[in-house]
């Protein structure tokens, strides 16, 4: 790591600038350890460091001072992070990253001793994650928000709303229960975190069962339950005038459902998600199952809490992560709707009689990538340029199986709405795409070099000067010098002046403006 500060205290006993930033973030994300980025590493200090180190078995060191006494200090590599955050995560810890937000050469423009401005990009969480390292890919990863609905059960007694949002695909339900069905619809989400207002989470008679749940229970403040406002901020999250047109919704709904928006928005930070308008779970729609009788049903983990030996783990043959996703989803509620249970049937019994059909769709899905979790990095531009070729690649999937569909013309609604799905993609895009994407991508965006050479002719006179530089300066200093009749003019470079031109001082007059005797500027 590269030592930026020698101490953290001045000669007065006062705390640097950097050690000064630091707090000041720190203030403003208390519940957070603070991934703080210097140079190529995020460090954490103080308390934070205690406790990162601890929980990650890394060395704990020290950097300087502060107040007489050691600053704890330790700090994961850039390269390395989703490995330290998944870890992180997983044990409960919530993180708040903080990045450069100017460039250094930026900041020596206002001071040549001015501290590069640094702010809090992401706070992340069990139930706001996208990047795939931190993901299971074969599972949805969901935060769920509680309201109470007062007397809203059919024997008089409160209910809850409950809106749930898988942020790495975009989906967004909504949907209410009684007091005592709670538990098992919440088995049945499985939400990495559920977010609740305060004053419930401190109900005494509520304190223990937010607190024995198997995943973590973030409380809020009630303003994020305002029911007076919440049926405005969902209409302004999606740029509408009314959330009318998504559905009828009840006040503790559409409740929940600002609050998640409202805590998407604070952690994502100015990076807005994908995320598809609410769709409402009619209650009753899918069977109720309470925590110990699904355990012990063995439907999507064994005992032991592995997927394998589970009735998912038996009959999981799907092609694609997302196919996988909606199987688990189906398995943990099944549907009590007959005309929905009559659809899927009609479409299972399509594919096994056509099973040349089914071959060839499982061989195009077979090499179809995870389209929605990419765009869902995308959207919150954390995507790389492999992300933008899954979007090519999915297009160009869904394209060769609806075809597919439409040659076979299978009497099944349930298929047919998924051909209806496909053509409403966007026409071209996966063309336009393929013209602008090189054919060997990096993986991350900041290491160039992923638009195709001749898409952009703009692009191709930066990259012949970035990579001809030396050529092109060559030219110039030979042009230069004939015009000037300067033989020794060089054209040199520096981090302070740029690119500027050399001669000697007897020669200096020869580069002045005509009016001052010269003949080249």
């Amino acid at each position: 790591m590269a030592n930026q500060m020698s101490s953290s205290e001045g000669a007065a006993g006062r705390a640097t600038p950097m050690m000064e930033q630091y707090a000041e973030l720190k203030a403003l994300n208390p519940d957070c350890l603070l991934f703080y980025r210097m140079g190529d590493f995020y460090e954490l200090f103080f308390e934070d460091a205690e406790v990162a180190s601890k929980a990650l078995g890394i060395t704990l060191t020290k950097r300087g001072k502060h107040l007489g006494a050691d600053i704890p200090m330790c700090g994961v590599p850039i390269h390395a992070a989703d490995e330290y955050l998944q870890k992180l995560i997983a044990l409960g810890f919530r993180v708040a990253v903080c990045e450069q937000t100017e460039e250094p050469a930026e900041a020596r423009k206002r001071s040549g001793k001015t501290l590069v401005r640094r702010g809090v990009v992401r706070l992340v969480t069990p139930g706001t994650l996208t990047e795939d390292a931190l993901l299971d890919s074969r599972r949805a990863n969901y935060l769920t928000a509680i309201a109470r609905s007062r007397g809203s059960g059919t024997d008089g007694e409160d209910g809850f709303a409950l809106a749930t949002i898988d942020i790495s695909t975009g989906e967004f339900r909504l949907g209410s229960v009684e007091a005592g069905q709670l538990g098992a619809e919440l088995s049945r989400i499985e939400p990495s975190e559920a977010l609740v207002a305060f004053p419930l989470f401190e109900e005494d008679a509520l304190k223990g069962f937010w607190r024995g749940l198997g995943f973590a229970v973030t409380p809020l403040g009630p303003s994020f339950f305002d029911g007076g406002t919440a049926e405005k901020r969902v209409a302004d999250f999606f740029g509408v005038g009314t959330s009318e047109g998504f559905g009828t919704f009840s006040r503790a709904e559409l409740s929940a459902a600002a609050a998640i928006l409202a805590y998407v928005e604070k952690t994502q930070i100015g990076d807005r998600p994908a995320i598809a308008p609410p769709r409402r779970d009619e209650g009753g729609s899918v069977l109720l199952i309470d925590a110990a009788t699904r355990a012990n049903l063995e439907l999507v983990r064994s005992l032991a809490g592995e997927k394998k030996g589970s009735l998912l783990g038996a009959i999981d043959r799907t092609a694609t992560a997302a196919g996988s996703r909606l199987l688990h989803q189906r398995l943990a509620g099944p549907s009590t709707d007959p005309e929905t249970i009559a659809r899927r049937l009609d479409a299972v019994e399509a594919f096994v009689v056509g099973s040349a059909l089914r071959a060839e769709i499982r061989a195009v899905l077979d090499k179809t990538p995870d389209l929605l979790r990419a765009l869902g990095r995308l959207s919150l531009n954390r995507g790389g340029p492999r992300d933008l070729a899954a979007i090519q690649a999915g297009l160009e999937a869904g394209e060769r199986i609806g075809t597919l569909l439409a040659m076979a013309a299978v009497a099944s609604a349930e298929i047919a709405d998924a051909a209806a799905a496909i053509s409403a993609a966007p026409a071209g895009l996966a063309g336009r795409l393929g013209a602008a994407l090189a054919d060997d991508l990096p993986f991350f965006k900041r290491d160039g070099g992923f638009v195709r050479q001749g898409h952009r002719a703009d692009l191709d006179e930066m990259r012949s000067l970035r990579d001809e530089s030396r050529r092109v300066i060559a030219a110039l200093e030979a042009r230069y010098a004939a015009d000037t009749g300067v033989k020794s003019l060089k054209v040199r470079h520096n981090n302070v002046l740029g690119y500027f031109i050399e001669v000697s001082a007897g020669n200096g007059d020869r580069l002045m403006p005509p009016a001052a005797g010269g003949r080249f500027f």
